[in-house]
């Protein structure tokens, strides 16, 4: 019985259930990868700590400035003694200049993305241990070189490509690209692996030798981190120390807002495949309302008889799940390493149980969701299989709208409009499903316009940026030559020389400085960096409700510490700040008290700011000052061209624009950002062109009579066609309009909650108003009415003895 009521349905609406199980199908996929997605990201540090063994810091040890044996010596005896770290290992590597490597089809002196600091080193064999793109381990030939994987579409790379090294010497090697592999543990840098026979000779006469040692450690806070190096600078010895937290790494938050984003896309997608399993059910319900009345009219009325009716939709869940876990296993390796290329995959079986038990749990929820709406068998009565739903003692809600007393309206537009509220209940799941998905295509555009932002940058303290420097080349040559003769930091050189070549810009920086804030113990709380002189704090993103700090005993706190550690406006800090002595020659510890008068929305990481007034210190810090601002004393208008000046004397690659600066900053994650849109756009149209297929077509198919009568009457096809189009129109610019409103009120929300698990706070969603108003809502607009007209097409086929089915 069960398979002859499958195939009864499966003849009566072919192009219907075809539709809803393409759509079933996809949705299994998309919830199959979506669930890899999301674990694959959550278990991400685990699995690279488990397969590639990583430290949890990096420690450099540069041979020019441990030059002794004594001193390195004496470096590992501290690392020997301190509690904290349990274990480390040690490898070779030379810092390089990127431009000594010549790649094919890139100009080097111009591509930002060879910015980063870059090593050179052999393949590791204990720690932070390396793999291919197919998560496999690798060996390289003389000759050769490996490469990270990002190299491959930042810069163009191919496998067989060649690459030429500069040597200091001046000598060429040419090494060939072997593969290209996933970066688990160099955060902010590049390795490039060479063949152990190459090594030697490639860094023979190099002075940029650095061991490098992965440190394993109980806590590998920055904190801890931070101590650490404090104890080698008080014997001496600066030792760079690297914490390696996904915490405070931009790439690590992109890939959370890629797997929230997939999070809200497999809800929409239950949503809607439980409103449209209702949907159908309750049409195919109507259309068997007389047969159904009299089966219980001859006491057929069980829980089998309702597991009937639900054949279809049990089947389509089956197979359509077997369908999607078949093909979710591929697909979600690919999204995994689409959204993060360096991501280790988890094993094959674990990829299979967490895709199965997801698609597993939505085939249950779908049947018991069908069996659900089976209830409503009980409102058919007995009646309805001698009558039909449209006997006369039923009436139904009049018009609220009448056509006699609106006369300019068109009678197409009348209907449309009349159906929806005389009908709105009909209605509301569609309007849900196209609010639903506009609203989350909306948020994916305009997070990416948010991120990819000016703003944005901003809230790494920096309060104007109309242009930015990177000192290299020459350039950097001149100021390292003339800070070390006058005995001043960067930025004041840099600005000296703009105002030598009469460019009215300048650098607004703060003096730096290492502090503790303390508990009323006199105990360590929490490290914090104390930023002071003469900069225009005034300036930075201060909350409402504070006031900059003016008096010497005054600060303005990162809001997110602040919150945190429960300081409040008004309250009184202690902090242990490293101060230098008035020759600028020495430093010492002491102990100071603050007012925390304002707060200050920053991207904190883990650097938490403390801002002091101008009327704390004068002079310069022992350690490197701050930039906050990059400024042009000029009208808006006239900035462009005093930057091309700029570019001019000091070169292209020197001066950024502020569009530069933030595709600097932010293009690795532009990219994904793009990938985000296409991708989550893309899918989400396709499921609303799918939804209203097949709304459009159950509309058409419960309206055969009414459109049969509207042509006995005179109406012309293109007018019934026109009435259906109004109507689709009508609730997508209505559901257009309820997105827009979500983005508005719900976006920025999504934005503040979100980024505040980062350490982040200030972030605004920043609508990008062409796309936003204009781009998506055209394109959703355009693809439903393309549809329902696709759907539209058998109208011409409904003939006048249609009506007799009425």
């Amino acid at each position: 019985m069960f398979f002859k009521m499958l195939k009864s349905d499966l003849k009566c609406k072919k192009g219907l259930n075809v539709i809803l199980f393409i759509f079933i199908i996809v949705a299994s996929v998309l919830v199959f990868a979506g669930s890899v997605q999301i674990y694959s990201n959550l278990t991400l540090d685990s699995r690279k700590a488990k397969v590639c063994n990583t430290s949890q810091a990096d420690m450099m040890i540069y041979d020019s400035l441990i030059k002794t044996d004594e001193k390195r010596q004496r470096l590992f005896e501290i690392l020997d003694e301190e509690k904290n770290v349990t274990g480390y290992t040690k490898y070779d590597a030379v810092r390089i200049d990127s431009l000594r490597m010549d790649y094919p089809r890139v100009e080097e002196e111009n591509n930002n993305f060879l910015n980063w600091s870059t090593f050179i080193m052999k393949l590791p064999r204990e720690s932070d241990l390396l793999y291919d793109t197919n998560d496999q381990p690798f060996t390289l030939k003389s000759g050769t070189a490996a490469f990270p994987v990002d190299f491959s579409h930042n810069l163009g790379l191919r496998i067989g490509d060649k690459v030429e090294f500069t040597t200091v010497m001046g000598d060429v090697y040419e090494l060939e690209v072997a593969c290209f592999f996933k970066e688990c543990a160099f955060d902010s840098k590049k390795r490039i692996i060479v063949a152990y026979e190459d090594y030697d000779i490639l860094t023979k006469d190099e002075v940029n030798k650095v061991t490098i040692c992965g440190l394993f450690m109980k806590d590998g806070s920055y904190e801890k981190c931070d101590g650490l190096y404090e104890k080698f600078r008080k014997e001496d010895m600066i030792v760079p120390i690297y914490a390696r937290s996904r915490f405070t790494d931009d790439s690590f938050i992109i890939q959370n807002i890629i797997s929230a984003f997939v999070v809200i896309i497999s809800v929409f997608l239950i949503i809607i495949i439980f409103m449209t399993i209702r949907f159908t059910m309750i049409a195919d319900l109507k259309n068997e309302e007389k047969e159904i009345g009299m089966m219980k009219a001859l006491g057929v009325d069980s829980f089998s008889f309702r597991w009937l009716f639900a054949a279809k939709y049990i089947a389509f869940a089956i197979i359509g799940g077997a369908i999607g876990i078949a093909a979710g296993v591929p697909i979600s390796g690919m999204a995994v390493n689409l959204f993060d290329e360096n991501a280790i995959l988890p094993q094959r079986y674990e990829t299979i149980i967490i895709g199965i038990a997801a698609v597993l749990s939505i085939i249950v929820m779908m049947i018991g969701f069908s069996l659900l709406v089976m209830r409503r068998i009980n409102k058919i009565s007995v009646i309805d299989s001698i009558h039909g739903e449209n006997h006369g003692e039923r009436f139904g809600k009049g018009s609220p709208i009448f056509l006699h007393k609106r006369k300019k309206i068109s009678v197409p537009f009348f209907l449309a409009v009349s159906d929806i509220l005389r009908r709105f209940k009909r209605y509301i799941f569609l309007i849900i499903a196209y609010t639903l998905g506009t609203a989350i295509i909306l948020l994916s555009f305009n997070v990416r316009n948010s991120i990819i932002s000016k703003e944005f940058i901003k809230l790494y303290m920096m309060h104007t940026i109309d242009f930015d420097i990177h000192t290299r080349g020459e350039f950097k040559k001149e100021v390292e030559k003339r800070s070390e003769a006058e005995g001043k930091n960067y930025s004041c050189i840099i600005n000296e020389m703009f105002e030598e070549k009469g460019i009215p810009a300048y650098i607004d920086s703060l003096n730096y400085s290492f502090g503790v804030l303390l508990n009323e113990k006199g105990e360590n709380r929490k490290n914090i960096s104390v930023l002071w002189g003469d900069g225009q704090i005034e300036k930075l993103n201060y909350r409402k409700g504070g006031k900059i700090p003016t008096l010497e005993n005054e600060a303005a706190m990162s809001y997110f510490t602040a919150t945190q550690m429960g300081v409040k406006l008004g309250d009184v800090i202690n902090i242990r700040i490293t101060e230098e002595s008035e020759d600028g020659t020495s430093a010492e510890e002491v102990e100071r008290q603050f007012v925390i008068t304002a707060f200050i929305d920053v991207f904190e990481g883990e650097e938490s700011r403390l801002v002091l007034s101008k009327e704390y210190r004068k002079g310069q810090s022992l350690y490197s000052g701050e930039w906050i601002g990059c400024i042009i004393n000029a009208p808006e208008k006239e900035k462009a061209g005093i930057v091309k000046q700029m570019k001019e004397y000091f070169g292209d690659d020197v001066i950024l624009t502020t569009e530069e600066t933030v595709m600097y900053n932010m293009e690795e994650y532009d990219r994904l950002f793009a990938l985000l849109e296409y991708v989550m756009g893309g899918a989400l149209l396709f499921v609303l062109i799918l939804i209203t297929y097949l709304y459009s077509t159950v509309f058409v198919t419960e309206e055969t009579a009414e459109i049969a009568l509207l042509k006995s009457t005179g109406f012309t096809d293109g007018a019934i066609r026109k009435w259906h189009l109004l109507r689709l129109a009508l609730i997508t610019v209505f559901s257009i309009v309820l997105a827009e409103v979500m983005l508005k009120t719900l976006g920025q929300l999504f934005m503040t909650v979100f980024m505040a698990n980062y350490n982040a706070t200030g972030v605004k969603m920043l609508p990008e108003i062409p796309v936003t108003f204009i781009v998506i809502p055209l394109i959703v607009i355009t693809a439903v009415m393309v549809t329902v007209l696709f759907t539209l097409r058998g109208i011409n086929r409904i003939g006048i003895w249609k009506i007799t089915e009425e």
